[in-house]
Order: structure tokens, then C-alpha cells, then sequence
């Protein structure tokens, strides 16, 4: 009966919940102070201090205190914005953990019942299923075929078998085989037992403390982020020694100070992308969310970027490709087969709302045996009966609608789910299983206990057997019952007769052949087939049966029929496989379903077409085979476009993805029971679905909340978008690098008037940059991105060819845009470029000499006013030359103009923001004059935008290469 719902809120009350010690989450402040240990930050605070000890150096120039300050407060917003994004990010997993809280069930009041596992208290009955996690310590009180896993608690790697059995005094805790520990696996079988500890008192509890306060390791994509910024650090070390060293020796070392801050100061500012870090997270919170719209839940946040790489994904079948909505449409008996439902050879009287007796043998038995060789049930609301241990096995199903149609919620395994429902209305449920007294505790009826053994359904064994104590006899001996059903193909070899309407007969060839017709043919219509035996065999009255001691066996059996199963696939599979096929990824069926019946549903997704004229591109295998498999046949058999492995087990699940991975490939596994767990744990990335099985989740690295396949594809597509997008962002940002850092090498190195100010650098990067570089995080995706063949797992985000385009010639193309906008403003001014050369040393500054140039003379005054106009055409080169370069890297080999400029609007609105901000710091009086900029004239904004023309036609030529001949050597070398 177990405990009462009064008792059980008392002892939870005092007890407190069953609750381990959570891994200790990262506070918000720690988050957010987390932000600042970034090495472009501390690259960036280097400065400041070089930029104050400037300041102290010159009191007299404050320019220099405004950059420490403003970069202060640069990191300081970065870090918020940064913050913000990863806090976003994080609260979709924890949203998704949420709904994923850890169940189990329980007796109380005489009711089963499912309730979280924090509610458990001391002294509560738990029913352990197949699939299910042990939610306290607890005392098995029954078991049948019991395995737990138990590695991370007792460091077991293979599953223990349980007892309900005392043990002796001396067994140490570790050692009782029956006491269960909380976080145990059950892997087979099932079991009754009695919570003994809860939460902090059970065995892993203790030891919890051991696990909460390990660090992650870094993901690929921070690896690879984080080589990339130490990359920048070390170049803008080296290219500030560099100015510094060229600097000092044109400038005979005077105004040392001055040198060595001015040269690492804008190399420093210049080279650091200031608002990647923020871009990036809020790339990766975007395709978060975009994902947990599509109920996929990533239980580590990188892990999409693997998905991006994937190119074999090995899928089971039921419930992913198909719907999982199963319904029992034939069944054949020796040579009938009847299509729907049977209708009974006798009239119900009117009473009678269904009776097994009014079906003739061997339907009558076929029904008999789909009703009590069966362990699921209708949920009735209210329902008193409580079934011990014939609950849900294995994974838990609950279906309520059918193509429409309203179906009886029915909790179990699917395909025992869909037999009651074709009993349902035929034979009286209840009563059948009554007459076997199937373990029923009713607080209105007392029953004897008469279903003495039973074997639970595992993918090993492929079959589910129970033994019922029939009546007793004399000396001591009993009738008994012994039911099964399972694969057909395999019990059939322990069959010696065969049901007829006459009466059972010897199973010979011809009844073999009769079988394998009707198997046959509906195997090729993708139906399931289960097959239904038994026999009646005299043992011993108080026999415990025993598989492994074989106490009984399971053959001379009378088969009884087979029904065949429907499970339609999902309307989306069809296309989804398309995508794959387009995006040269492979697909794998890989199921315990039949051979003829995975092949079948194979066809009708599309999977497999055997097309005229063109040579077979798959392949179907049976499971046993696959073991057999040389390494030679692998590589051919890899090579095929797709596959299906039939009737597999666990070991031979493990065994594909291990071939794959020897190959390099990169292989998503999908399941959802415990035989899938081993291979979901192995695959580069496991994806389970949410309803499935506690291990398969425990084992994987995304649960897919609606079993569907096409949100697989889903994911591949937004870790791929994912990947394209920050390879994007970070081409933009580093582009303008290259223009920012030439200003001071023409200074320092060539004594040409100062090109920008470090107030302007810091304008562009912390002002006129953010909002493009966010752009870029909803950019779409290119119309042939899942076109493409997957890119290698080992492909760097940052390449050769990547910094080749951002600071070789595209960076360069627009430094000479604004190097030559930069010499408009002499030009006009009627100042001669060559009396530019070395003038830096003597003139452009405060009080300095008229400036002689083409018969004009220019006072100190002018001088600073046409340098600061020089610094705004150049200021205005950068901006107004990255709306250009943007519209360059939106794509990368499709022009922009198919892809559509205007397909994200965020990106125009980003370049109006830019040149906006840009027009304000250039011609708004004041704001102008603290940045050290000037208004300038038209002319410098038609040279600019004549450079940008030339940019964007420069892109679209070195796209249309890529396109045309992609695999050419040199093309490669533009193609990043």
C-alpha cells in the first residue's frame, strides 16, 4: 500500500527534500567579473597605463587622460554587453533543464503514482524501471532480471545484478546486492524497493562534494577564440616594438616617452577587436534561443559548433523518423490473415460489453496474449488498481492523438500500447488479466498472486516472457503458463507446433513457409512484427525460476500468429533526409526493427531509391553481419551514401559509430532507450529524445524535445550559420586593423602628418563599429550553406587565407581609400605631397615654424587645422570604407547581390547608424574638435566611396572564382 500522502509531508518536512548538493553555479557577479579576464581587456589596460604615464609625462596634453578614461569605460560596457549575452545564453539551458525535472514512481495510498524525486521520503515503495535512475538509496524488496549500473558510485564498469534476498552482517554496503544506490542505471529488468536515505544521506550525497567545484574544460570554439586573441597580442606587441624602435631612430630618440606610448597605443587599440567578445556571445545566446524554439536543448552550449561539422548522422528509427504512434492493423494465424479487428464467431449477450470466449482459437489466444503478456495500461482518472511490477518496463510512452484521431492515453511501450488498444473493445481487458492474476492490488478485491516469474523486453534478448502458476497438482507439482512474445524470426526456431482452428499441429516446413509468406509480406509494407507463443509445462509448486540457473526453457512452443504493427514516419522525414543529402551528409538507420521492415520504411522516407541507369548507393544490413565485417569491407561500405542496420544490439550500435570515427568521420547518434546509451556516449555527439529513457539522456549532449529528426537538421543547419557568422564577424573587425595602425607608421617611420588620433581610433571602435558587428550575428545564411559539404572537425576558425583577406588585401585596398583621402586634404589645400616626407619632427604641432609648401607659407595655427581635417578624412575612410566591407563579408561565396542586400535589415540600419555617428563626429562643432578632427570637404567622401565601389567589385570577382572553380590552387588562396 505504501506510505500515506499524510505521513510522507511530515517525514518530508522534518527530513528535508531528496536533493543532492548542485554543482556550485556561477553567481551573476562572478559572471560578470568573469568578463574581464580576457586578454584583449588586459592587453588594452597596458595601455592605459602607457597612455597616464604620457598624461603625467605631458600634464599639458589631456588628450591622453581622455583615452585612459574612455578606454575604462570601453571595457567596462564591453564586459556588461558581454555579460548580458552569456547570461541570456545560460538561462535557455537552465529554461530547457527545467523542464527535463527528474521523475519516479512511487506507491502511496495504495496508487501508483509519478511525483519528482525530491519528494521522496524514508519508507516510500519505488518502482525501478528499465531505463529509469535509482532516485535514493533504497532496499529491493523484489526484482526480476535486475541490472543497475553503478560505475559512478561504485566504480563497476559492467552492470551489477540485483536480489530482493537478506544478505549476511558482514557484507560490506558496497558489496549488498540489495541495496540500490541513488544514481544508479537501470539497465534491464525491474524491481520494488524501500527507500532507506535520501539527499545529502545517501552514499553519492556524501560524495558529492567531490564533483561540485571542478572546472569545465574549454569548449573547441573558446580554444580556437582564444589562439586567435593571443595571436593579436603577440603581433601587436611586435608591431609596436617595431614603430617604436623605427620611430626612435628617425626621430633621434627625442621625446622618448611620447615615441614608445603613441606607437604601442595605437598598435594596441588598433589591432583589438574591442566588440568581438560581445558579438561573439551574443552569437551563440541568439542560436541558443533559435534552437529552443525548435525544442532542441543543448546541455552544453558549444556543442552546436560541433554539430555544424557533423557528416554522418546515425539515427534510430521509431519515434524519430517515425511518428511513434503505433497501431496494430493485421494479424495471421497459420493461413488466415485478418485485416482491422476480428469479429467474434459468437454473439455478446446484451450484458456483455466484450468476452474472450466468443473468439474462436487461435484469435482467442492471439488477444489473450496481447492483453496479459503485456505491461502497459489505460490511465484512467481515479484509477485505484495498482499494477506491481507490471508498470511500464521500459521507456515510458504516453499517446493521446493519432492522425487526428483521439486515442485512449495509454502509458507503456508503444508498440504494447497499440496491442491493448486493439484488444480494447474486444475482450474484456481486466478480466484477462484477472483470470491470470497478474499482481493486481485493489483496496475492493483480494487476489492470489499467480504471474510467478517474468523477463522483461531488452534489445539483447528481443523478446518479453512471463510464467503464471495455472493450478496445483498432486506431489507436490503445479500447472504453469509460460507466454512470450518478441521477434518472430527468432523464437520461431523454438517453436515444435503451430496453432490452428483445429488445434495445434507440428510446425514443419509447410507451416514455416506459410509463416515467412505472411512475415514476408508484411515486413515489405513496413509494418513491425511481433510474434505470440506459449505452452503449458508441470514443475515443482515452489520453484523459483531462474534464466540463468535455467530452471525452465523456452522451447517446444505452440505459436500461436503474429500481428503487424504500423508506425507511420513524420510528414518532415522526407525532406529532412533531402537536406542531408544536399548538405553531403550521410544518413544511417539504425534499428532492432526487421530487416525486410527497416528496408521498407527505409523506401518510403526516401532513405534508400534505386534509381535506372545509376549504380545501388546503399545498403541494408542485418546486425549479425555487421560484426562480421572486415576493415576493407568498412571502407567500402562507408563510402555508400546511405545505410540501414537492421535488427542491431547494443555491441553492434557501438561498433558502427567506432568505424566511422576511425575514419575521421564526425557522427551523430541518435536513441532513446538503454541499449542506445553506449553508442550515444561514444559518438562525437549524442542526441537523445525527450522521451526517452534516463541513461540515453544522461549519455548525450543534446535532448531533442520533440523526437523529430528534422530538428537534427535544424541544429546542423544553425551550427553551421554559427560557425559562418562568427568566421564573418571576425573578417569585418579585423579588416579596419590594418587602416588604423598605418596612420602611425607613416608618422613615426615617414614624418607624415599625424593620420588619426587615438580618441578617433577609439571612436570607430567602441562607436561607429558595434552596431554592424551585431548585424552580423543575424545575418542569414547563404543560400548554399547546406549545400556544402561539412567542413573538417579540425578546421580552423581563424585561417591562413582569413588573415590574409582581413590584414593582407583587404585590409590594405582600404588603407589606400583612406591614406588617399587623407592626401585630398593637402592637395586642396595646395600643400605638395613629397613636402609631407619627414615634416612630422618640426611642424604639425603647437608653436611650430610656418610651413613652406608650393610658394605658401602656413602658420602653426593652420597647420594643426588641415592635420586635423587630414585625421577626419581618414576617420571618414575607415567608416565609410567598412559599409562597403561589409556588404563584402555578408557573404562569402555567393554575390550580395543574389543573397539580397536588403535581406538583412539589421546590417543596413547598422550602416546608416555608422555613417551617421561618423558625419557627427566630423562635422558637429565641439565634438569634432575633442576627437582631434575637422570638417572636410566632398571631395574626400568620393574618393573613399570610388575605393569601396572598386572593394565590392574586387569581392564579387573573388566570389564568382570561387564559384567556378573552387578547388583551383591560386582561387584557394583568396578563399577564406
Amino acid at each position: 500500500m505504501g506510505l500515506s500522502s499524510k505521513i510522507a509531508e511530515e517525514l518530508l518536512l522534518n527530513n528535508g527534500p531528496n536533493a543532492l548538493p548542485k554543482p556550485k553555479q556561477i553567481s551573476d557577479l562572478r559572471l560578470f567579473l568573469k568578463q574581464f579576464a580576457n586578454l584583449l581587456w588586459i592587453l588594452l589596460l597596458v595601455t592605459c597605463f602607457l597612455s597616464l604615464i604620457a598624461f603625467i609625462a605631458q600634464p599639458e596634453d589631456l588628450s591622453q587622460l581622455w583615452v585612459t578614461l574612455i578606454i575604462f569605460i570601453m571595457i567596462f560596457g564591453m564586459c556588461c554587453i558581454s555579460f548580458i549575452n552569456e547570461r541570456k545564453a545560460r538561462k535557455v539551458v537552465a529554461g530547457f533543464e527545467n523542464l527535463l525535472p527528474e521523475c519516479c514512481t512511487v506507491i502511496r495510498d495504495g496508487r501508483e503514482q509519478t511525483m519528482s524525486a525530491e519528494e521522496l521520503v524514508n519508507g516510500d515503495i519505488i518502482l525501478i524501471k528499465n531505463g529509469s535512475r535509482v532516485p535514493a538509496d533504497a532496499r529491493v524488496i523484489y526484482c526480476s532480471q535486475l541490472k543497475l549500473e553503478t560505475s559512478s558510485i561504485t566504480g563497476e564498469s559492467e552492470p551489477i545484478e540485483y536480489q530482493s534476498e537478506s544478505v549476511t552482517e558482514e557484507t560490506g554496503i558496497f558489496e549488498a546486492r540489495n541495496i540500490a544506490f541513488n544514481g544508479s542505471l537501470c539497465v534491464d529488468g525491474e524491481g520494488i524497493a524501500v527507500v532507506i536515505r535520501t539527499g545529502i544521506r545517501t552514499v553519492i550525497g556524501q560524495i558529492a562534494g567531490l564533483t561540485t567545484g571542478q572546472k569545465a574544460n574549454k569548449s573547441r570554439l573558446e580554444i580556437q577564440l582564444l589562439r586567435y586573441i593571443i595571436f593579436l597580442i603577440i603581433t601587436a606587441t611586435i608591431l609596436g616594438l617595431t614603430v617604436f624602435i623605427a620611430g626612435g631612430f628617425v626621430q633621434n630618440w627625442n621625446n622618448f616617452i611620447k615615441i614608445l606610448c603613441d606607437s604601442f597605443l595605437a598598435c594596441a587599440i588598433g589591432m583589438v577587436p574591442v566588440g568581438m567578445p560581445a558579438t561573439v556571445t551574443s552569437i551563440i545566446a541568439l542560436v541558443a534561443k533559435r534552437l529552443a524554439k525548435r525544442q532542441v536543448f543543448l546541455k552544453r552550449l558549444d556543442v552546436v559548433e560541433a554539430l555544424g561539422s557533423v557528416n554522418i548522422i546515425a539515427s534510430d528509427k521509431t519515434g524519430t523518423l517515425t511518428k511513434n504512434v503505433m497501431t496494430v492493423t493485421d494479424c495471421w494465424y497459420f493461413d488466415e490473415i485478418i485485416s482491422g479487428k476480428p469479429a467474434p464467431s459468437t454473439p455478446l449477450l446484451p450484458e456483455q460489453k466484450s468476452c474472450l470466449e466468443s473468439f474462436v482459437s487461435p484469435v482467442r489466444d492471439i488477444l489473450e496474449l496481447m492483453s496479459v503478456c503485456n505491461a502497459s495500461k489505460f490511465i484512467e482518472e481515479g484509477n485505484e488498481k495498482v499494477l506491481i511490477p507490471m508498470e511500464p518496463k521500459f521507456e515510458t510512452h504516453l499517446e493521446m492523438e493519432k492522425d487526428g484521431n483521439v486515442l485512449k492515453p495509454a502509458t507503456g511501450a508503444p508498440s504494447e500500447c497499440a496491442m491493448i488498444r486493439y484488444t480494447d473493445n474486444l475482450i474484456d481487458i481486466d478480466a484477462a488479466r484477472r483470470n491470470h492474476n497478474i499482481k493486481f492490488v485493489d483496496k475492493n478485491k483480494t487476489n492470489t498472486f499467480k504471474i510467478v516469474f517474468e523477463i522483461p523486453f531488452n534489445s539483447k534478448r528481443k523478446w518479453h516472457l512471463m510464467i503464471a502458476k495455472e493450478e496445483p497438482l498432486e506431489d507436490g507439482q503445479a500447472r504453469y503458463k509460460l507466454m512470450i512474445k518478441g521477434a518472430s524470426e527468432i523464437l520461431v526456431q523454438h517453436a515444435s507446433q503451430i496453432l490452428t482452428p483445429n488445434g495445434p499441429i507440428n510446425f514443419d516446413s509447410e507451416a514455416n513457409e506459410k509463416f515467412q509468406t505472411a512475415y514476408n509480406t508484411f515486413g515489405s509494407n513496413g509494418r513491425r512484427v511481433l510474434g505470440f507463443f506459449y505452452k503449458h509445462f508441470n514443475a515443482d509448486e515452489k520453484i523459483e525460476f531462474n534464466f540463468q540457473k535455467q530452471n525452465f526453457n523456452i522451447d517446444n512452443l505452440i505459436f500461436a500468429g503474429i500481428c503487424a504493427i504500423a508506425d507511420p514516419p513524420r510528414d518532415e522525414t522526407a525532406l529532412a533526409i533531402s537536406q542531408c543529402r544536399t548538405a553531403g551528409i550521410k544518413v544511417f538507420m539504425v534499428t532492432g526493427d526487421h530487416y525486410l521492415t527497416a528496408q521498407a520504411i527505409a523506401r518510403e522516407i526516401n532513405l534508400i531509391q534505386d534509381i535506372p541507369g545509376q549504380p545501388k548507393d546503399y545498403e541494408v544490413l542485418h546486425g549479425e553481419r555487421i560484426s562480421q565485417l572486415t576493415e576493407p569491407e568498412w571502407d567500402e561500405l562507408l563510402k555508400l551514401r546511405a545505410l540501414v542496420f537492421a535488427r542491431t544490439t547494443p555491441e553492434q550500435k557501438l561498433l558502427i559509430v567506432e568505424q566511422c570515427q576511425k575514419r575521421k568521420q564526425i557522427i551523430a547518434m541518435t536513441g532513446d532507450g538503454v541499449n542506445d546509451s553506449p553508442a550515444l556516449k561514444r559518438a562525437d555527439i549524442g542526441i537523445a529524445m525527450g522521451s526517452g529513457s534516463e541513461v540515453a539522456k544522461q549519455a548525450s549532449d543534446i535532448i531533442l524535445m520533440n523526437d523529430n529528426f528534422a530538428s537534427i537538421v535544424n541544429g546542423v543547419q544553425e551550427g553551421r550559420l554559427m560557425f559562418e557568422n562568427i568566421k564573418k564577424l571576425i573578417a569585418y573587425v579585423a579588416v579596419h586593423s590594418t587602416p588604423e595602425i598605418w596612420p602611425i607608421i607613416i608618422n613615426q617611420c615617414f614624418g607624415f602628418p599625424l593620420g588619426l588620433t587615438a580618441l578617433q581610433i577609439l571612436s570607430i571602435d567602441l562607436g561607429t563599429e558595434i552596431a554592424p558587428g551585431i548585424a552580423m550575428a543575424k545575418e542569414p545564411m547563404e543560400g548554399d550553406l547546406m549545400e556544402r559539404p561539412p567542413r573538417r572537425h579540425d578546421k580552423t576558425l581563424v585561417s591562413n587565407t582569413l588573415l590574409f583577406f582581413s590584414y593582407g588585401y583587404g585590409g590594405l585596398i582600404q588603407s589606400i581609400g583612406c591614406f588617399l583621402s587623407y592626401l585630398t586634404i593637402f592637395w586642396l589645400e595646395g600643400i605638395a605631397i613629397s613636402d609631407l616626407w619627414m615634416s612630422s619632427q618640426d611642424y604639425w604641432k603647437e608653436g611650430a615654424p610656418p610651413f613652406p609648401s608650393n610658394n605658401q607659407t602656413f602658420t602653426w595655427e593652420q597647420q594643426l587645422k588641415i592635420q586635423r581635417k587630414a585625421c577626419s578624412a581618414w576617420q571618414m575612410g575607415i567608416v565609410f570604407g567598412q559599409c562597403f566591407m561589409l556588404l563584402c563579408v555578408r557573404t562569402r561565396r555567393r554575390s550580395i547581390f543574389t543573397h539580397g542586400i536588403f535581406r538583412n535589415l539589421q546590417s543596413i540600419a547598422a550602416m546608416a547608424l555608422s555613417i551617421a555617428l561618423v558625419c557627427i563626429m566630423i562635422y558637429v562643432p565641439g565634438v569634432n574638435y575633442v576627437l582631434g578632427g575637422e570638417s572636410i570637404p566632398v571631395e574626400c567622401w568620393v574618393v573613399v566611396g570610388s575605393v569601396g565601389i572598386l572593394t565590392l567589385a574586387f569581392n564579387e570577382f573573388r566570389k564568382f572564382l570561387i564559384r567556378l572553380a573552387p578547388k583551383n590552387d591560386f582561387v584557394r588562396f583568396f578563399k577564406w
